[in-house]
């Protein structure tokens, strides 16, 4: 069926929501949606596969946008496994949306309800999400918390994680996006990388940082020594060692420990 047949501009509350199956042709793909969730080959081919044996499953139809040129906006992985498999007519849904934001939040909805986002994919989506505001990111608190927490509940993760993927997509350098977008680099690894990088980029932050992570070194080393100390009563418990021993032996524990720390000095 052509699909200006069944669809005229004073028609939308007749056709919205109702399926019907049109020429695969006439179907077209667009941005944002194209790229928004990159298909998968191995999910493809899956579809494909089952798609040959079994035809289009009419109860999933492709949802095109009503008056936008019939823009798919839900269904391109089952669009190019029809089109692979030259099936001339697939089923559609037709759905109205406000705007493309709208739309996008749709788009974005379906695949949540489906599955897991992964890290990739949820900092795609807020990065379109966050081109569609027309004042930017807020500097209240208070506002940038509550576009936060929506953002969240869209994508079906906290707030938290929001937060820090926007912190990526605001400041990470474009090796560490393309990381993440390519699913070589997880969005907490690349948070971390990203506000290190920030904190040593700062000259007021530096002594605080560096405060930090000799802390962080203190504990780590104490905690080596401890664990030591455990088991050498456990695999020897009726070993004990003379005062005069035991100083010798930090003595010797000092003198390499200092030749150790020593390649953190400035200038080596």
């Amino acid at each position: 069926m052509n699909i200006n047949t069944i669809f005229q501009p004073e028609e939308k509350s007749t056709v919205t929501g109702k399926t019907f199956f049109v020429d695969t042709k006439e179907l077209r793909t667009a941005e944002p949606f194209k790229s928004l969730f990159p298909i998968r080959e191995d999910v493809l081919a899956r579809i494909t596969a089952d798609m040959k044996q079994h035809g289009f499953d009419s109860a999933r139809p492709i949802t095109v946008w009503a008056g936008h040129r019939f823009t798919v906006v839900d269904g391109h992985t089952r669009l190019l496994a029809a089109t692979k498999l030259g099936i001339s007519g697939v089923p559609i849904v037709i759905r109205e949306f406000a705007d493309e934001n709208k739309a996008l939040e749709y788009a974005i909805n379906s695949q949540r309800n489906r599955r897991n986002l992964t890290d990739a994919e949820l900092l795609r989506c807020l990065s379109e999400l966050d081109k569609r505001k027309k004042t930017g990111h807020s500097k209240d608190n208070t506002e940038r918390g509550k576009s936060s927490e929506r953002t969240a509940r869209l994508l079906g993760v906290s707030r938290t994680k929001i937060e820090r993927l926007r912190s990526i997509a605001d400041h990470a350098t474009e090796t560490i996006k393309l990381a993440v977008l390519s699913g070589d680099l997880s969005a907490h690894r690349a948070y971390v990388i990203t506000m290190e990088a920030r904190r040593m980029n700062d000259c007021d932050g530096m002594d605080e940082f560096k405060a930090a992570r000799l802390a962080a070194l203190e504990k780590n080393i104490c905690k080596v020594i401890r664990e030591r100390a455990d088991l050498e009563l456990i695999r020897h418990p009726d070993i004990r060692y003379a005062d005069s021993e035991i100083h010798a032996l930090k003595g010797r524990i000092i003198s390499r420990l200092s030749k150790e720390l020593g390649k953190l000095k400035e200038g080596n």
